[in-house]
């Protein structure tokens, strides 16, 4: 059995309009990556970095930290395997699940509208050297 353990270490939220309630319609635009730190027999650590930015631009809120996965190799293996480059391999799901209690407390207390929990369905993964670059990820509607 693979277990994941998430370890946030920055949490940046930004509200950026004094006009959107809870309810305000908006489309959000996610964007992530993951970057392998360490590698051991059963144990595999990587960074991850996600982005969610409301569409239009009222919001933003960025979570980055660790986690580590621990298990067989194969099943490690597995929850790391992606079917393309932009589908979030297994692994970045269970991270997403993890911080999204945080992001969905940030948006109450910022009185913004709260991404869904299915985002994490559709997200633009970056690989570790297009991170720092700014690009538009696919846009979803909440």
């Amino acid at each position: 059995m693979v277990e994941v353990e998430v370890l946030v270490k920055n949490v940046e939220a930004i509200r950026n309009s004094e006009e959107p309630k809870d309810e305000t319609a908006v489309t959000f635009d996610v964007a992530a990556s993951l970057a392998e730190m360490e590698h051991q027999t059963g144990q595999f650590t990587l960074k991850f970095n996600i982005t969610i930015s409301a569409q239009p631009p009222v919001a933003r809120i960025d979570v980055s930290g660790t986690a580590k996965v621990t298990g067989e190799e194969k099943e490690i293996e597995g929850v790391l395997k992606t079917a393309d480059q932009n589908t979030p391999p297994p692994v970045f799901m269970t991270i997403y699940q993890k911080v999204y209690a945080i992001v969905y407390l940030l948006s109450g207390s910022l009185k913004i509208p709260y991404p869904s929990p299915g985002l994490m369905k559709v997200v633009k993964m970056a690989s570790p050297s297009e991170s720092s670059k700014e690009e538009k990820p696919p846009s979803i509607s909440v």
